[in-house]
């Protein structure tokens, strides 16, 4: 039974990234703000899918999106299941590669290589189209921003957001909704976007804090905060803010740590 349940998995997610690939010519046409690939550093062929941001080159380099975050497939736990949309972001991932004959052209920035050693690149199509922001664009990703790497982040930030109005792919689930902090259920993991007022800015050796109502708190490493250029810590009191990113819970109060300053959005300041 188990099996039969994950060919039928299977199925209509081959058949779900058949169907991107039929309304492709709807979403070929990429935010303004993306850049196209200018010089990059090379093509290459891919040999091998790992999941939805992940693949191995035929010269077996394995290389790890920029800028692109699919949810996860549990590999190294058998006993947990896939994420929502893991199958479908492989399956999609996998047909737009095969569209273009498995070729890809390199872009790197500012780091080559991940902690796990993973070689960090933006991908592109022959023909020039980010494969990030094509990923996002169909609702099949977040958009994932770590310092220093923020080459293009305006145009994946663009492609997440016409993704999350049409609530396509993953942003149809309830839990990538925007939460009101005080409304942010206490047992909350994973990715997250919340919306509050300021009612406290907190500071400590290495970071900056920004409370806001219902106990949830924005955390910026001060080693990010060059980051942040345009970001007056002082001036957010009582300011209506909206994060984005992983939330973990720390001795009752969940926290939210933003890397990057596309992760922060000032709404409304000193209750404007």
């Amino acid at each position: 039974m188990q099996r039969a349940h994950a060919r039928c998995a299977l199925f209509f997610a081959a058949l779900f990234a058949a169907l991107l690939l039929a309304t492709a010519p709807a979403l070929a046409q990429l935010p303004e703000s993306c850049l196209p690939p200018g010089q990059d550093h090379g093509k290459a062929r891919v040999d091998f899918v790992y999941d939805g941001d992940t693949v191995r080159l035929v010269d077996g380099r394995r290389i790890r999106l920029i800028g692109l975050d699919t949810p996860e497939f549990h590999h190294r736990d058998e006993r947990r299941e896939a994420e929502p949309y893991a199958v479908e972001a492989h399956e999609a991932l996998k047909a737009l590669l095969a569209e273009h004959g498995q070729q890809v052209l390199l872009v790197h920035d500012r780091q080559r290589h991940d902690r796990y050693q993973r070689t960090l690149a933006h991908l592109y199509t022959p023909d020039g189209r980010s494969i990030t922001a094509l990923m996002l664009q169909q609702g099949l990703g977040t958009r994932l921003t770590i310092p220093p790497n923020d080459w293009n982040v305006d145009c994946y930030r663009d492609a997440e957001r016409e993704a999350g109005i049409a609530q396509r792919g993953i942003w149809s689930l309830s839990q990538n909704s925007l939460f009101d902090a005080t409304e942010l259920p206490r047992d909350a993991t994973g990715f997250r976007r919340v919306e509050g007022r300021v009612t406290r800015i907190g500071e400590s050796p290495r970071a900056i804090w920004i409370n806001l109502e219902g106990d949830v708190a924005l955390r910026i490493d001060r080693e990010d905060l060059q980051f942040f250029p345009d970001l007056d810590v002082t001036s957010l009191m009582d300011a209506r803010v909206r994060g984005r990113g992983y939330v973990y819970n720390h001795r009752g109060q969940l926290r939210i740590r933003l890397r990057h300053a596309a992760d922060l959005e000032i709404l409304a300041v000193n209750g404007s």
